[in-house]
This record gives C-alpha cells, sequence and structure tokens, in this order.
C-alpha cells in the first residue's frame, strides 16, 4: 500500500521538540502524499498546527483529553474508536508518552481494525530514555508493537533496561533541512549580535530548549559557569532561548547575584539568529531522548558542548564537532571554560559541524527511513 493513514497520539502539543518532531515529520508525510492525522490536548506550541507555515502541509488535529485520567482515557477510546471506523480505518498508530500507548492498546483489545482488516500496529516513539521503571510505572509503561528511538543510546537503554527484543527496536536519528538551517556567514553573524544586543568581541554561549528542572535540563548550571568565568575575566554572554516553569527562578537569581550583564534570558522565539550570534551551544541536561537542537546548531556551523546523553554518538565527534562530558557540574563548566577561552578550536569546528549533519543527519533520511518502517509494520514485517 502506497499510500499511508496514520495516526499520532500524543499528550499534547507543548512547548519543546516533541511537539516540533510530530509537526515537522507529519507535515511531510502529507506532503509526501499520505494522510496524517494528531490527536491530543491543545498545548503551548498548538500554533505549530494552527498556523499555516511556507513549505508546510498543515496537519490535522483531534482535541482529546489525553493526559487524563482513566475516565478520560475511557473517552479518548469511544471517541477514537468512533473516528477510525468514519474514516475508514488507519494503517498505523504512532505515540508519544505512556497513556495514548494505552489508550491505542484498548483499541486493538476492542477489534478495531486496520484499513486491510488486520491488527493496527502501534508504533511507540521514545523521546526521553531513562524513564522511571519502578514497580508502579512499569505496569503502566508499554512500548508498542515496535519501538522507535532516536539514538544508539537509546536503543541499548529499551534492550538492557526496559528488556525490548532488539527486533522491536528501531533506530532513525532525528534530522535537519539544511535549507532552513544555512551555514551562518560573517555578516550574518555580525546582524545576529546586533539584534540580540550582543558585543562583536564577546564570547557567546547558548542554550536553547525548555527551562525546566523537571527532565532535568540543569540549566543553573549555566547561572555557574557565568559566575565561574566573570571570576577570571571579561566578555561572556550567555543567552539562554526557551520558556519553562523555571523561568522566573532563574531571573531572580540573575537579579539576586548581578548576573544580569553576562545571562540574557530570551524568551520563546526563532532560534536561527540565536544559533548565529554564538560560539558555543551548550547543553547540560541530565537526560535526552536526542536533542535535535544540536543538531540545528551545528547545521549553521555552532559547534556543541553536552552531557552524555542520548544522541551524543550520533552528533559528538570528540574535539572535531564538539565535546561531551559526563552529566556532573564541575565537569561541564570546566569543558565550558576551557572551550569559550579558546575561539581559535572553536573557529576551526565550524565547518566539520555542518558537514557532519548534512552527511549523516538530514532530514531526508529521517523521513525516508519512518515511512519505510511504517510500510514494514503494515505488512507485519521488521526492519532487517
Amino acid at each position: 500500500m502506497s499510500k499511508l493513514r496514520i495516526l499520532h497520539l500524543t499528550a499534547g502539543s507543548d512547548a519543546g521538540g516533541l511537539s516540533r518532531y510530530i509537526f515537522d515529520l507529519s507535515s511531510a508525510m502529507i506532503s509526501r502524499g499520505h494522510e496524517v492525522t494528531v490527536a491530543g490536548e491543545k498545548g503551548a506550541w498548538h500554533w505549530l498546527f494552527e498556523k499555516p507555515q511556507p513549505g508546510r502541509a498543515m496537519v490535522p488535529w483531534i482535541e482529546l483529553p489525553l493526559k487524563g485520567g482513566p475516565v478520560s482515557l475511557a473517552g479518548c477510546v469511544r471517541r477514537l474508536q468512533r473516528w477510525i471506523a468514519d474514516a475508514g480505518g488507519v494503517d498505523v498508530i504512532h505515540c508519544h508518552y505512556r497513556k495514548p500507548t494505552l489508550v491505542s492498546r484498548a483499541l486493538q483489545m476492542l477489534g478495531v481494525r486496520s484499513r486491510t482488516g488486520g491488527r493496527i500496529p502501534v508504533l511507540y516513539t521514545l523521546h526521553l530514555s531513562e524513564l522511571d521503571l519502578s514497580w508502579g510505572r512499569r505496569w503502566v509503561s508499554d512500548f508498542g508493537d515496535h519501538t522507535h528511538v532516536a539514538s544508539t543510546e537509546g536503543r541499548d537503554w529499551m534492550v538492557e533496561v526496559a528488556g525490548i527484543a532488539p527486533v522491536r527496536v528501531s533506530v532513525v536519528p532525528h534530522g535537519v533541512q539544511p535549507d532552513k538551517w544555512p551555514v551562518t556567514t560573517s555578516s550574518q553573524r555580525v546582524e545576529a549580535r546586533r539584534e540580540l544586543g550582543v558585543d562583536p568581541g564577546d564570547r557567546v554561549g547558548v542554550y536553547v530548549g525548555r527551562l525546566d528542572q523537571r527532565h532535568p535540563k540543569n540549566c543553573p548550571w549555566l547561572l555557574d559557569l557565568a559566575a565561574a568565568w566573570g571570576e577570571r575575566r571579561q566578555g561572556l554572554k550567555l543567552l539562554l532561548a526557551g520558556e519553562g516553569p523555571d523561568f522566573g527562578e532563574l531571573q531572580s537569581r540573575i537579579d539576586r547575584e548581578g548576573l544580569s550583564r553576562r545571562v540574557h534570558l530570551l524568551g520563546h522565539r526563532e532560534p536561527l539568529s540565536v544559533y548565529r550570534a554564538a560560539d558555543l551551544l551548550l547543553l547540560p541536561s541530565g537526560r535526552e531522548g536526542f536533542s535535535l537542537v544540536c543538531a540545528e546548531a551545528m547545521c549553521t556551523g555552532l559547534p556543541i558542548l553536552r552531557t552524555r546523553t542520548a544522541g551524543t554518538a550520533e552528533t559528538v565527534v570528540e574535539g572535531i564537532t564538539g565535546r561531551s562530558v559526563d552529566i556532573d557540574r564541575q565537569a561541564f563548566i570546566r569543558a565550558a571554560l576551557e572551550m569559550l577561552g579558546d575561539p581559535a578550536l572553536l573557529e576551526s569546528m565550524r565547518p566539520a559541524a555542518a558537514a557532519h549533519v548534512r552527511q549523516h543527519l538530514p532530514f531526508t533520511h529521517q523521513l525516508d527511513q519512518t515511512q519505510t518502517l511504517y510500510q514494514h509494520l503494515t505488512t507485519g514485517k521488521v526492519l532487517p
């Protein structure tokens, strides 16, 4: 079957890379002639699905309380059962988060069939590795009929910790579109720094993502970095682009410790100008599923420093495209000080970072591999 009908189930269109992943993949699949619908609760980034974007297909959305409790989820099952029947069936249900996967299992148990009359396959994407699998959580953890992970570290966690058979796990790294994230020119760098209020001679480190310790993102480490730099020399700017529950707490600490000249919270914004203004992308996370932000930044020619979380093997060629360190505050700050203090090293990494993404992580590869995975699932096969 060349034309697929795909239903994504997600908790909601919340701020962050997961919503962008679903939208970009869905829009591209629609552009290839497939039918795609997404269901979940409307969140802070629902503008992705409501606002027409140049070169992007609009993605239909079904409002469902997929973050709710048992009663709400039972209602979701009934509504989706009717929707699938009215739509004439679907070929694949692609799930994100645990509760949507449980809803998909309920649909299978009720005998909801695919367009070919068989059992609808459920694909689960692991967006954040090292999930809590303590007794109660493990009982409600269902990784679908097949699991997609974006990194080799994610695959290893699924097999070694979650206990999923290797044949049921496929690695499809996230990809980026080079035309959307072009290599930064000298004039673009100057203009981006002017726009963001950065002096031409400043060393600029940037963070792009949620300001949320629950994941955890370890954003306070960046303020520690600013304080450590201030004890040595002048001329550092740290730009944090993003939103989340820790925004106010971070701003209070910046004000309290007199860091406002070195650390700027930019709020939510399109990150291209942030990448262009920067010397180094900083990612101090305690957990990741891949970090699309790292790939985007590298595509523009920006080196990265990240903790060794899922996605490191796909993005970091040590000392060439950037560096990685253990998930340790002091190790991260020490490496950041070393890299930001060596502008010649950072400049030498720029072309390598851009070339690596273009060779290994183009969006077309992600799209082709995901489409192949969908097609294999509809026929009951697994990828070799």
